[in-house]
């Protein structure tokens, strides 16, 4: 006798079916969904990354160190970008870097500060003949109340007999936070280099002119 095969229940078969019909669509939706998000995500880094290249802004960086009372070269400054900032309006654009050239160094300017107003002051005014020198005088090596219009005689302080000893005019002169003297001499043109030495090398002393007033 043979045996008889199991016939399929077409209704359970049918029920599978529709099932993974159903499923499959559901499937689709949610990928897509996905893929719709991740569009979505991208267009916003994107976007962000775009807001932060248009919020940078390119301004005057200290490249090398600078003593106060120096005058700025073109050398001593570089551009950088940093990110813009509507509050801050002291910084120097880049398209004026070449206008802080032979202004003076207000203060004591360290390889990468970002130039801000009040870091330099206007480059002394001249006589024909004259050149400008800065010097950064500790407390001890100028006479007290020395201001702007002052004579006074440069000296060495080691005493070195072939140093120079001139007189030369104040062009500008103020105190820093340590007693310091920060100021911009004014010397003769054949005078300005050796000057310009004592000070560079730590021994310059200015004395005291007596004013002697004109009947």
């Amino acid at each position: 006798m043979s045996a008889v095969a199991p016939q399929p229940n077409l209704r359970s078969l049918g029920a599978s079916v529709s099932a993974r019909a159903r499923l499959r669509p559901r499937a689709r939706t949610q990928w897509l969904a996905l893929a719709v998000a991740l569009v979505v995500l991208s267009g916003v880094v994107v976007a962000w990354g775009l807001g932060e290249v248009a919020d940078r802004v390119s301004v005057v960086q200290v490249a090398r160190p600078v003593r106060a009372g120096t005058a700025l070269t073109v050398d001593d400054l570089t551009v950088v970008g940093v990110a813009y900032d509507s509050q801050v309006t002291a910084l120097v654009p880049a398209a004026s870097l070449s206008k802080l050239a032979g202004r003076v160094a207000a203060v004591d300017l360290a390889p990468g500060a970002l130039m801000q107003k009040g870091m330099w002051r206007d480059a002394p005014a001249l006589l024909q003949g004259e050149e400008s020198v800065g010097a950064v005088l500790a407390v001890g090596r100028f006479p007290a109340g020395l201001a702007a219009g002052d004579f006074a005689e440069v000296v060495a302080i080691d005493g070195d007999a072939a140093a120079p000893r001139v007189t030369v005019r104040v062009v500008q002169a103020d105190l820093d936070d340590e007693g310091r003297l920060v100021l911009t001499m004014a010397a003769l043109d054949v005078d300005a280099p050796a000057v310009a030495q004592l000070a560079a090398t730590d021994r310059l002393v200015l004395l005291g002119q007596p004013v002697v007033s004109t009947p």
